[in-house]
């Protein structure tokens, strides 16, 4: 294969995986304390992250995809988020098969802490985040959040349903006084349709960095691809866009969210390894977006936009 570009990126990845890894061995060690987390599908993410030029492009894509993931629970570790513990061992569990990881049963509790970690990115160092509670998310004892990955478009309707009646729930039992439905829907949106997409980008912005190239503006083309801010957003807003006509196809457009939900949030991610002159770079592209719910007073609406917008922090 073409080797593995060894740029700051991916052994900053690396580093931050190691420091994931430990993390995730110290809460495993107070409830297991014979148990080694290098046997478990994390061993096998590091020996891959230590051996990339081994990997071919759709394996060097998933690890990246798949650490990325992980080290963004270091921000738990390092704040007063309330999680429990053994809840979090089921992150570690699970199948060590990269090709099944998008279904994996651990993606629903893990897509839980992302969310977390989001509304506490976004808000300010008061901000308080309870992840131990019947509740997916509870913010600052206010805000209920609601977390569903889809394993099938068939449950995708099924899934909402439920968020929102676990949401009037809340708030009928005092824990909340609104909510938000959470999905993930990266499973089940066309990763053809995102691959053929991508490659087209690619190769449009590429023939333009050749030009720049070869008059000595640019170095190094894949480097500086993945630092193009166009060229990610450009990239991210078409996987926001399957993710968009994914969830519009199966709940339309008159969807009945009651009073206590105010929008449903929804993304996607997608990592996708580029190839150019011998050398393969990894890069991973997040789509975000929201459905506001109708019957949310105008006065509130810009408030509520700007709660959602904060939300893009990057995880």
């Amino acid at each position: 294969m073409s080797a593995v570009r060894t740029n700051h990126n991916l052994k900053k990845v690396q580093q931050d995986f190691e420091l994931a890894l430990q993390n995730l061995s110290n809460v495993l060690k107070e409830i297991r304390p014979k148990a080694n987390i290098l046997n478990t599908k994390l061993g096998k993410i590091k020996k891959d992250l230590d051996n990339l030029p081994a990997l071919d492009n759709d394996s060097l894509a998933r690890v990246a995809e798949i650490a990325s993931k992980y080290i963004t629970l270091n921000y738990i570790f390092n704040s007063d988020v309330k999680y429990n513990k053994k809840d979090l061992l089921k992150v570690i569990e699970g199948k060590s098969d990269y090709k099944l990881d998008s279904n994996d049963n651990y993606n629903d509790y893990f897509f839980e802490l992302s969310m977390g970690i989001r509304f506490l990115l976004s808000q300010k160092d008061n901000t308080r985040i309870n992840l131990d509670g019947a509740c997916d998310v509870i913010i600052n004892d206010a805000i209920a959040i609601e977390c569903k990955y889809i394993h099938s478009k068939n449950n995708l309707l099924k899934n909402i349903s439920k968020a929102n009646k676990q949401i009037n729930k809340r708030i009928a039992d005092n824990q909340a006084k609104l909510g938000f439905i959470a999905l993930d829907m990266s499973h089940i949106c066309s990763e053809e349709k995102i691959r053929k997409f991508i490659n087209v980008t690619f190769d449009n912005f590429l023939d333009s960095y050749k030009s720049l190239a070869s008059r000595g503006h640019v170095d190094d083309i894949l480097q500086s691809l993945s630092e193009n801010k166009n060229f990610k957003e450009i990239i991210g807003s078409f996987i926001t866009h399957e993710a968009e006509v994914t969830l519009f196809n199966e709940l339309g457009f008159n969807y009945d969210m009651g009073s206590n939900s105010y929008a449903i949030l929804y993304q996607a991610v997608y990592t996708h390894c580029f190839d150019y002159e011998g050398s393969t770079l990894p890069i991973t592209f997040r789509g975000m977006t929201y459905l506001l719910n109708s019957k949310i007073p105008e006065s509130q609406r810009q408030d509520i936009q700007k709660f959602i917008h904060n939300l893009a922090v990057g995880v």
